[in-house]
Formats: C-alpha cells, sequence, structure tokens
C-alpha cells in the first residue's frame, strides 16, 4: 500500500513539474487566427446592421416630416421641395452606407 502511494505521489510530482503551470494544451495559431477573424466578422456584421437600421430611422423620419407637410398643406408639392423635406431615395441609402462603412473601416485601421 505505501509503495502504491510512493508511486502516485512521485507521479503527480513528476507531472506538476514537467508541466511547469503551462497549460496542457495550446491553440494552434490557425485556431487564434480563424477566432480573430470570426470575432472581427460579427463585428463588422453588428456596425451594418446599426447603420442599416439608422439610415432607417432617418428615412423613416423623413418621410413622416413628408407626410405632415402634405397633410398641411392640399397643393402638391415640387420636386425641389421633396428634397429639401430630405426624402432619399434607395441609392442615395445605398451610397450614404457605403460612405459610412469606408469610413467605419478607416478609423479601424
Amino acid at each position: 500500500m505505501d509503495f502504491k502511494n510512493l508511486c502516485v505521489f512521485l507521479v503527480v510530482l513528476y507531472l506538476s513539474i514537467h508541466c511547469q503551470g503551462h497549460p496542457v494544451s495550446k491553440r494552434t495559431v490557425s485556431e487564434v487566427q480563424l477566432m480573430h477573424n470570426l470575432r472581427h466578422h460579427k463585428q463588422v456584421q453588428e456596425r451594418r446592421e446599426w447603420l442599416q437600421m439608422r439610415i432607417q430611422d432617418i428615412h423613416n423620419a423623413a418621410r413622416a416630416i413628408g407626410a405632415d407637410a402634405k397633410i398641411q398643406s392640399s397643393r402638391r408639392l415640387r420636386p425641389e421641395e421633396l428634397s429639401e423635406l430630405g426624402e432619399l431615395t434607395s441609392e442615395e441609402i445605398q451610397q450614404a452606407v457605403d460612405f459610412f462603412e469606408k469610413l467605419l473601416e478607416s478609423k479601424q485601421s
């Protein structure tokens, strides 16, 4: 019985000295790179969704302002008056999204 306890003690002592506090398994470089890429992708996706939501809020607010103006005025609005109200076309919204994405990318660099 004493011999078994001594053997177990020596094995534990050997393993504790051999490991020297290092983790038993290390992540490979590719695993670390994959985790970094995944985190970066999630951050970019969250920013893109946030921008889309903000632009949609701006667009909806512009429509609400336009609707209020139409209710207040019984006459038909001219195209130059519509642009003053801030209504955006889908092309203008896409340009704004592209601009904001480039701005975010430049801030990350």
